[in-house]
């Protein structure tokens, strides 16, 4: 009241002249308190009046007496239950059943069912089912016991009672069970929206490194964190209580306003998808909490019902068995008395008592008069005095709101108008006083919404001025921020952007006790399509990857770009381990299918490498060196590929550091050296092509083959210089024995795919065999079948050497990728087959069935073919009966230098003739019988050499 009297004085001299008629309807404070007492003391006396004024009443007492004959021995207890009875005969006692053991049984059962509802588990369960199972047998053991002495209608009613009393706690259990379902239904889906609301308040618009983000998703983000609280609150009470419920329902419904009211800025900021989704988990949570106050309410009642049918069984139980007269024939005509039963004070057996000769009963009925009882009276003025309190608190909750509500919208008004909203007008309303106070209040805003419409013009152009150049250096503030934290080709962040995101989420997640995934992404092969597609096209490729990848991991996390092909994604908050490595395998399918770039469908592969905190590491730095080192187990492990960091993997990546660094120094210093191996024609004995191997001298004398270094040379982008250096050396070798000792000199050379899709390859070669005097005859390219992956481009690559007249082999036929179709898309000439097929050619005739049968489809192309990976003289022995072809192996001769190659040569003829001499008769059948019939092959051969 202090408030509106100083309001009432600020506003004296402005208040305008009321006519009369507008005030006419309103009552005062004295008006009204005035019809308050008033109506209170026509309550009282109306109330005085009731009280003075009594009902009189009869009240009938009737009184049985039994003989004191009659009268059971004190341990038994008679029911005050009067009922009139005919005479009876003497009675004789019998042996009574105590019903203790399932009264307690009863109780035990309603205790399992309590701690059962409380929790969930297995002990729990077994208690349950332990109590249920002695009620059963306690029940079985009562009734057969008391079926001797007891009417068969009460027993009957007992056993219904024990098994609706038993189907009435596994309802309750039921409905417990259900409430915490609901209840982690709710938890599960609330924390979902809060990510998704949290990822959106992290994503605002951000200057200089702090957030500014809309107020109203600081608002929802408010509301969902007072969901929660309320749901935390729930959560730690194990009643039924609806009040949690309640206050969810309300913060639930602010929630809603809040939405409802900014929907057309969420739409613009978030986008449409996302606003779709947060209404639709919104309404699946409000649905879980009307189911939640619905078992609520189901909960109440047969816990209630429970334990209603707890004490009726009990009761039941007690009054079931007492006594059982038998009746005393000797009387003619004498009527069958039924004696109610008597329930048993202790456990003991009641004696037998002597029956009387004869029973006496005595009968008394007592009427009085007198006025209204008092408990009576005593309810009639409770609710008279119940009436006048209610009526009084109407009135006084009338008259405070009528207060209250106007000045409590003074109050906001004046605020308002002080902050410069001349536009406002207060409500009418209320007592008379606050009504007049506020027609003077609105009299007030009109003069002053006048006297600032003259100043509103000239501010409004300042105004637009000052929002022009704030404008424009707020666009220039964002461009310079996104050029520092967005990788200006994808747009995703960048190396520095992750480093901050990637900090912030692992002190979240060591705060919360959860987890963070680091995936560290390697495209397989990408600077194959680099180098023969152009850089143009593959920065199109990077693009549509890293929508791939901000598509999979928007769920879950976010995705960053490294550099080159090297991608990073995060998941931001995980629960388990296998949280992470299900979202790592997810990100691999997600490039399982192909992506379609200027028309054309690109398979691309990934290998990923992952690290998690706190497990592993708890540094974002630490965390990407982990994921590197899984990433290259994972590519050693082929294509796509998931690996989870693991301790030991440190020593690989330490050991591949230390095999790039060694790399580096063998090109520099020059200890990579060449070695040979003969082919051998099995139609001739003759060296026909030796194949140049690559080998690397360590310090100590040794040598490494190439699959202990290739990998860490491809991926450090030295195969490129090493592949050129065995080039020029097998076409010098060749050069050397052409112009020298062996004219028919023929040098296999292995390239690598990236080599070979280099647009100048050919030109390279062509250029080499011009320096050296080289025919082209003279050289024949191998290639592996990884080469076959890269489609149109290798096709036009081999053309290009073919065009030279270069032959073209393909190596490790019969594994991998290799396929019949690749026969009649590449232009080759020459056919290696693995070794996996040679290995057992001489102890599976399916291996060996298989084997002739590829020989003879490529002969049939006109291919020549080269058997790899003879190394036993009953594997030279299964080949002898094939035409026009070659074999290698470590049977013929090992790799040997380029000094020793031509004495190995020189000698193949007598070293092939003396391999005869260990194969097997039997082996030669098997191989050659149905080849050479008009001679015997070993005569043959020999004659050959």
């Amino acid at each position: 009241m202090d408030k509106v009297e100083k309001l009432l004085d600020t506003l004296v001299t402005l208040r305008p002249s009321v006519a009369p008629s507008s005030l006419r309807f309103r009552l005062g404070i004295t008006a009204r308190l005035s019809v308050a007492f008033a109506a209170v003391a026509i309550l009282v006396a109306a109330a005085n009046l009731i009280v003075e004024h009594g009902i009189s009443t009869v009240r009938t007492t009737r009184v049985e007496r039994v003989a004191e004959s009659q009268r059971i021995a004190p341990s038994i207890i008679v029911p005050a239950e009067p009922k009139a009875a005919a005479p009876t005969e003497p009675l004789v006692a019998r042996k009574l059943v105590s019903p203790n053991a399932l009264i307690s049984a009863v109780s035990g059962f309603e205790r399992a069912v309590s701690v059962r509802t409380e929790r969930n588990d297995p002990e729990t369960d077994a208690q349950l089912r332990s109590a249920r199972t002695v009620l059963e047998r306690e029940e079985a053991a009562y009734v057969r016991e008391s079926n001797r002495i007891a009417d068969a209608s009460a027993l009957t009613k007992l056993s219904a009672a024990v098994k609706s009393y038993k189907w009435r706690g596994e309802e309750v259990v039921r409905l417990a069970d259900s409430r915490r379902s609901v209840i982690s239904d709710y938890s599960q889906r609330l924390e979902s929206m809060k990510v998704r609301m949290k990822r959106a308040v992290d994503r605002s618009f951000k200057i200089f490194g702090r957030v500014i983000a809309r107020q109203y998703l600081i608002q929802m983000d408010n509301d969902f964190d007072e969901i929660r609280t309320h749901f935390e609150n729930l959560n730690s009470h194990t009643s039924y209580e609806d009040s949690a419920i309640e206050a969810i329902a309300s913060s639930e419904a602010k929630l809603t306003a809040t939405l409802a009211l900014n929907e057309g800025g969420l739409i613009r900021s978030q986008g449409t998808e996302w606003v779709t989704r947060l209404r639709e988990d919104f309404s699946e949570i409000i649905a879980l909490r009307n189911s939640l106050l619905q078992l609520n309410q189901q909960s109440r009642e047969n816990t209630q019902n429970f334990s209603q049918e707890n004490a009726k069984l009990t009761l039941l139980a007690d009054k079931t068995i007492v006594f059982k007269g038998v009746i005393n024939s000797n009387r003619k005509g004498a009527a069958a008395a039924h004696v109610p039963p008597t329930p048993v004070a202790a456990t003991q057996d009641v004696p037998p008592l002597a029956a009387p000769e004869s029973a006496v009963q005595e009968q008394t009925e007592t009427t009085t008069a007198a006025t209204q009882p008092e408990t009576r009276r005593r309810v009639f003025i409770a609710w008279i005095s119940a009436g006048v309190l209610l009526l009084l608190v109407i009135i006084c909750v009338g008259t405070v709101r009528s207060i209250v509500g106007p000045v409590a919208r003074l109050l906001k008004a004046t605020a308002r108008l002080a902050n410069g909203d001349t536009n406002l007008r207060v409500p009418r309303g209320g007592i008379k006083e606050l009504d007049t106070l506020a027609i003077a209040f609105n009299e007030m805003a009109d003069q002053l919404s006048a006297a600032q419409a003259l100043t509103r013009g000239y501010q409004q152009q300042l105004e637009a001025k000052v929002d022009e150049r704030t404008h424009q250096l707020e666009e220039r503030s964002r461009q310079l921020q996104d050029l520092a934290e967005q990788d200006p080709l994808t747009l995703l962040p960048n190396r520095r952007q992750l480093f901050a995101l990637l900090n912030v989420a692992v002190e979240l997640a060591l705060k919360d006790g959860r987890y963070v995934g680091v995936f560290f992404l390697d495209l397989d092969n990408f600077k194959n399509i680099n180098d023969s597609m152009g850089h143009a096209f593959g920065d199109r490729v990077l693009i549509a990857i890293a929508q791939r990848l901000t598509d999979t991991a928007d769920h879950f996390g976010f995705a960053a770009r490294l550099g080159g092909d090297e991608f990073t994604v995060v998941y931001a908050s995980a629960s388990t381990v296998e949280e992470i490595r299900a979202a790592g395998w997810q990100l691999v399918r997600a490039f399982q299918t192909p992506i379609a770039i200027d028309g054309r469908e690109i398979m691309i592969s990934v290998s990923i490498g992952a690290s998690v905190c706190p497990d592993h590491e708890q540094e974002a730095e630490a965390l990407l060196r982990a994921a590197d080192a899984a990433l290259f187990r994972a590519k050693a492990l082929g294509r796509s590929q998931l690996n989870v960091f693991t301790p030991d993997l440190l020593d690989v990546a330490a050991a591949k550091f230390t095999t790039e660094q060694g790399l580096r120094r063998a090109v520099e210093r020059g200890e990579f050296e060449l070695v040979f191996q003969p082919e051998v024609s099995l139609d001739t004995f003759q060296t026909v092509m030796v194949e140049a191997l690559l080998r690397w001298r360590m310090p100590d004398g040794s040598f490494a083959l190439p699959g202990e270094f290739l990998a860490v040379a491809e991926e450090s982008g030295l195969i490129m210089e090493i592949s050129d250096w065995v080039l020029e050396s097998a076409i010098e070798a060749a050069a050397r024995w052409h112009h020298g000792a062996w004219p028919e000199a023929r040098v296999a050379i292995n390239v690598s795919p990236r080599q070979l899709l280099d647009a100048k390859f050919a030109d390279r070669v062509w250029e080499l065999l011009t320096t050296y005097r080289l025919p082209p005859r003279c050289i024949e390219i191998e290639l592996t079948e990884t080469v076959l992956q890269t489609g149109p481009a290798t096709v036009a690559a081999l053309r290009n050497l073919r065009a030279y007249g270069i032959a073209i082999a393909l190596d490790d036929f019969g594994t991998g990728y290799s396929t019949l179709a690749s026969l009649e898309q590449l232009p080759l000439t020459r056919i290696k087959l693995d070794r996996s097929l040679i290995a057992s050619i001489d102890t599976n005739t399916r291996s060996a069935a298989i084997a002739r049968a590829i020989i003879g489809l490529c002969q049939s192309l006109s291919l020549e073919v080269t058997a790899e990976g003879v190394e036993r003289p009953e594997q030279l022995g299964h080949l002898l009966g094939s035409h026009s072809l070659s074999v290698q192996g470590y049977l013929l001769s090992r790799p040997v230098s380029r000094d020793d190659l031509l004495a190995v040569t020189e000698t193949m003829q007598q070293h092939m003739q003396s391999l005869l001499l260990f194969i097997p008769a039997s082996t030669q059948k098997l191989g050659i019988e149905e080849k050479w019939e008009e001679e015997p092959p070993r005569e043959r051969l020999i004659s050959k050499g």
